[in-house]
């Protein structure tokens, strides 16, 4: 028996919603804010909706962008290919990002405004590698 490897690495999402179908194979997980690993299992006819960077700096924080990463299961059925597939909804390139006031109420403002293609590029231009961008965030770039 093979171990389950890493296949695409921890980060977060860098648009407003992800929407993600995943096969009965899943592979998918989500880090809890204690830093454990969970595996979110499919079931069928049902879709993963992960809140991305910038619905997080939209809400203030209230809204929590999640780190997570795609375990290669070992597969044990006659088609070992994964299917997923994902829709990432985000704003046009020239959307301030900035928590409406309503939102804010009396706490602290997390984030300065930001134009939503700047943090693109941010995210695109990172040094590190393709999908390791979780030190590469909406924090790190418009963080208060």
């Amino acid at each position: 028996m093979g171990e389950d490897v890493e296949g695409l690495g921890m980060h977060t999402d860098m648009s407003c919603l992800t929407i993600v179908y995943q096969d009965d194979i899943g592979g998918l997980q989500v880090r809890s804010k204690d830093g454990k690993w969970l595996n979110v299992d499919p079931f069928e006819e049902s879709l993963v909706v992960n809140i991305g960077d910038l619905l997080h700096a939209w809400s203030n924080g209230k809204l929590r962008s999640s780190e997570h990463r795609v375990i290669l299961k070992e597969c044990r059925n006659e088609n070992p290919n994964r299917v997923s597939l994902a829709f990432f909804w985000c704003f046009e390139d020239n959307k301030v990002i900035s928590a409406p006031n309503e939102v804010v109420g009396d706490e602290f403002r997390c984030y300065k405004p930001f134009l939503c293609g700047e943090y693109l590029k941010f995210r695109e231009n990172s040094e590190r590698g393709k999908f390791e961008k979780v030190g590469f965030t909406v924090k790190d770039f418009a963080g208060i």
